[in-house]
């Protein structure tokens, strides 16, 4: 299995599409009524997402290995995560902000802007600027688990799914606890959603039985199904961890997808999808609240070309330059410290 796999291109663009979609259905007030709760469609594409993450990073490191650069550690995994990460949020913090504290009745406080530059909202218990930066901070976070969970992984040997697993029921009993006590469990809500990718990476060498129709035909099916379930009554939270933990043993048994088009289609939207993330907010409410007066077609027309253009644009002069440069520093960083050992 690749980091760059068809499958995975096409998942990861489903998920940015869930989030796109449900905010669009949300500013048009198509909410779907009692039967569906569009928000939760949001939210099941940043778990994909979550998923989808871990699985690649957890390959990533494989690589890294394999490539004899294990010695790397740690800390530039995260050098290279940090160039990932950082640059487009920090350039859409400090652009949504700019905007708000010139035009917005309550514009954010300089404290919760440096808040979200440095991906720790979720902590300090700030609004998100822009709102989808909400999930962010939560898959950053858990980039400083994954070096030790690879480690442990390779340390089980063909053990390792079932460690895994039961760190997933450990980690679904230990938010059972923190809300049966009524402590707040809001930091670690998200770990049972994390550890199903890793699961699908200590399952990357199962035999692919299945059709690829088997993966996307569970996302459709969850992407109908748990908005119902929630706008039923059904805790989001508790639902968010079966999904997950289906998703990470389904992706690792499904071979590759084979139509055209659509590996095409998926890996280009996988390319632009962080872009997409985040300028589909500020450029939703930029399309529909300044054009709200114009022809119907036009609101669209703008936040199509909008979104698209912008992210085009953040990933070949942003994302993708950040990207090499973090890469080339770990690798120097990486020198410099064999070069430091030998010397002594």
């Amino acid at each position: 299995m690749r980091a760059d796999a068809p499958n995975l291109d096409v998942l990861r663009s489903a998920a940015v599409t869930f989030v796109v979609l449900s905010h669009l259905l949300l500013e048009n007030s198509l909410t779907g009524g009692d039967d569906y709760h569009v928000q939760t469609l949001g939210t099941l594409g940043v778990l994909i997402f979550f998923v989808h993450t871990c699985l690649v990073l957890m390959l990533s490191l494989d690589r890294q290995a394999a490539n004899g650069k294990e010695h790397q550690g740690t800390f530039l995994f995260l050098v290279r995560r940090a160039f990932r990460i950082y640059p487009l949020s920090i350039v859409t913090v400090i652009a949504v902000a700019s905007i708000a504290w010139l035009y917005a009745d309550k514009p954010p406080t300089g404290w919760a802007v440096v808040n979200n530059l440095l991906l720790i909202q979720n902590i300090t218990e700030h609004a998100s600027i822009p709102r989808a930066l909400w999930s962010l901070p939560f898959e950053f976070q858990m980039y400083f688990f994954l070096p030790a969970l690879y480690a442990l992984v390779i340390y089980s040997g063909k053990f390792a799914s079932y460690v895994i697993g039961a760190l997933w029921l450990a980690a679904v009993a230990l938010v059972l606890v923190f809300w049966a006590l009524g402590w707040d469990y809001e930091l670690i809500r998200f770990f049972p959603c994390f550890l199903p990718g890793v699961l699908a990476f200590c399952l990357r060498g199962s035999s692919r039985d299945f059709s690829p129709s088997v993966l996307f035909m569970y996302v459709g099916l969850v992407a109908i199904l748990d908005p119902w379930m929630v706008a039923h009554g059904v805790k989001a939270t508790i639902l968010s961890w079966p999904i997950c933990l289906a998703l990470g043993l389904i992706i690792p048994r499904c071979r590759e997808i084979e139509i055209g088009w659509l590996r095409t289609a998926g890996k280009e939207i996988a390319r632009y999808s962080y872009g997409i993330y985040l300028i589909h907010g500020p450029m939703i409410e930029f399309s529909f609240y300044h054009f709200k007066g114009a022809s119907p077609v036009v609101p669209w027309v703008v936040f199509i070309a909008g979104t698209a253009g912008l992210s085009y644009f953040a990933y070949h002069a942003i994302e993708k330059p950040c990207i090499e440069f973090g890469r080339v520093l770990a690798d120097r960083l990486t020198s410099y410290r064999v070069a430091q050992k030998w010397s002594v």
